[in-house]
């Protein structure tokens, strides 16, 4: 296992969060802590870049989905970037892919500038 670090960067409404490192039940309340703090700052718009993920278990898909059902009750959106690897199973196998809305290639460090950034590590 290895951490995971939770970049996020907020540009107006719309806050950036990338994960890079392990989502599992260790790290997940990492993830939930920064969604939550978007949310009380009224950040309503989230994407997740999932670029830097290296490992996702049934404890993270738990998070983002928890993740999502805040965001959506908050009448915000949340988007998933550059799906990969076990995650990109995870969804597929587990038929909860639906769940989300997936994007293209919008993530930290090109939406946002670097000095907007606040690294988070677990």
């Amino acid at each position: 296992m290895t951490a995971l670090t939770v970049q996020s960067a907020h540009d107006q409404d719309h806050t950036i969060i990338s994960l890079i490192g392990d989502l599992d039940a260790l790290t997940a309340p990492r993830l939930e802590g920064v969604v939550e703090a978007a949310l009380r700052d009224g950040l309503r718009h989230l994407t997740v870049d999932t670029t830097g993920l290296t490992f996702c278990d049934c404890s993270g898909m738990g998070a983002l989905l928890r993740a999502q059902r805040a965001v959506t009750a908050a009448q915000g959106t949340m988007t998933l970037a550059h799906v990969h690897g076990y995650l990109r199973r995870i969804l597929d196998v587990t038929r909860v892919g639906a769940a989300f809305s997936e994007g293209p290639g919008r993530g930290f460090p090109c939406s946002v500038p670097p000095q907007a950034a606040m690294e988070q590590p677990a």
